[in-house]
């Protein structure tokens, strides 16, 4: 037969085993009702105010570049017909750039407008503000972009440098510009460093450069004046 389990009255009026640390926080809300609210409140405040900036930030961002890319439209043309562009509107163009890149030093759509900067200050034959221009777009580009832009801020940053005379500068830009090009965009950044080298004194060098293009670029419409060079260093 079963045993019987006998209960005291003092085992009936002891304490209740299930009242837990739940309860007692839930009996310390109720006693400091204002405290919780005031708290949960300041959460909540806190948290849409985190997620209003972003949200924010994010329309600021996307009105600037709206009003951006007909500006860089601008640029473009200018740069297809430099001659043909009206001084007036060109330093107009320049002024809204730079006030843009002012604004927004760190969107990525400041790496176009700096690459223009660069462009048009090349244009105007400041070649050491060309360079800054250029180097700064450099350095506002993700580590892991893969785009034109990547090719295009190199490049500038070279023919600023060859313009400034900065030889050895310039064959080290060139040789990054290849670098990150293929096809016939690398012809451009090759030709550059072959020219660089025959400057530096280093023909033997330059005719190899000229050379290799002809083999990985055949079809190349530099053929023809490749082909002059390597005829006049004989």
């Amino acid at each position: 037969m079963a045993e019987k389990i006998k209960y005291t009255r003092k085992d009936l009026k002891g304490p209740d085993e299930f009242i837990t640390i739940l309860g007692r926080a839930t009996e310390w809300g109720r006693e400091n009702r204002g405290k919780v609210i005031a708290a949960v409140t300041a959460v909540v405040l806190l948290l849409g105010g985190v997620l209003g900036t972003r949200a924010y930030l994010a329309w600021q961002e996307a009105k600037a570049s709206k009003d951006l890319w007909p500006h860089l439209n601008r640029a473009r043309e200018v740069l297809q017909a430099p001659s043909a562009a009206d001084p007036g509107k060109l330093a107009q163009l320049e002024q809204f750039l730079t006030a843009y890149v002012n604004l927004h030093p760190t969107e990525k759509t400041t790496v176009f407008a700096r690459y223009y900067l660069g462009s048009i200050a090349y244009l105007r034959g400041n070649y050491e503000l060309s360079t800054v221009q250029f180097r700064a777009a450099m350095g506002g580009l993700p580590a892991d972009e893969e785009s034109i832009m990547v090719y295009l801020v190199r490049q500038g940053l070279a023919q600023a440098l060859e313009a400034r005379g900065d030889l050895a500068g310039a064959l080290a830009a060139y040789r990054d510009a290849a670098a990150h090009s293929a096809g016939e965009l690398r012809t451009q950044p090759w030709m550059g460093e072959a020219r660089i080298l025959a400057l530096m004194g280093k023909q033997s060098e330059a005719i190899e450069r000229y050379r290799s293009i002809l083999r990985e670029t055949p079809d190349s419409p530099m053929r023809e004046v490749i082909e002059i060079r390597l005829s006049q260093a004989g």
